[in-house]
């Protein structure tokens, strides 16, 4: 059970219920639309490196579940897994991504965009041998790109845990997240 309940329409500004009404009924949105005006902008930041980003996705999906595998978030591996599945992932490279690392199930890019995220999430600041590990595989912008997603996967996870978000009883809507568009295009 959350901390705090999630919120009815008449809990969050009338701008926010729009939005919320817009994307999949997942109660991580639900949450966060309690957030005022950083919700509309937060997911305009989640919607442009999922739609438009420059990363591969399955090296993004198995980095955001690093993320939610090192901070033991049961609720964003949860979904991530469903997602990566949905992208056709294997089964044993979504759950290498849990697991010890360098993976022969993940190849070179791979392990080393998840090793920077070890070291992200273990000292804020990355060593220069995970960075340029790193980096030498995705260039300026993707490695850029790469601490985005690591570092907004850290505060979801931490939203996650402290709010206690519960994964969604019922069955989620077919389609990956980045379906997500609706309200939050470039012009948001």
């Amino acid at each position: 059970m959350p901390r705090i309940p999630y919120p009815s329409s008449g809990d969050i500004s009338s701008e926010n219920a729009a939005l919320l009404a817009d994307l999949p009924d997942l109660n991580v949105f639900k949450m966060m639309a309690r957030s005022g005006a950083a919700f509309a902008p937060f997911m305009a930041l989640v919607n442009a490196y999922l739609n438009d980003g420059t990363l591969d996705p399955e090296l993004r999906e198995l980095t955001i579940l690093r993320v939610g595998h090192k901070n033991a978030a049961q609720y964003e591996v949860w979904h991530h897994e469903r997602v990566s599945r949905e992208l056709g992932m294997a089964e044993e490279r979504i759950m290498a991504a849990g697991g010890t690392l360098p993976s022969p199930l993940l190849n070179d890019a791979e392990n080393a965009a998840l090793v920077l995220a070890d070291d992200i999430i273990e000292n804020t600041r990355a060593s220069d041998k995970s960075f340029t590990a790193a980096h030498a595989h995705l260039g300026d912008n993707q490695t850029t790109e790469l601490v985005v997603v690591i570092g907004v996967y850290q505060m979801v996870c931490a939203f996650l845990e402290t709010m206690d978000i519960e994964i969604e009883s019922g069955p989620v809507a077919a389609g990956r997240l980045e379906k997500i568009k609706a309200g939050v295009s470039r012009s948001a």
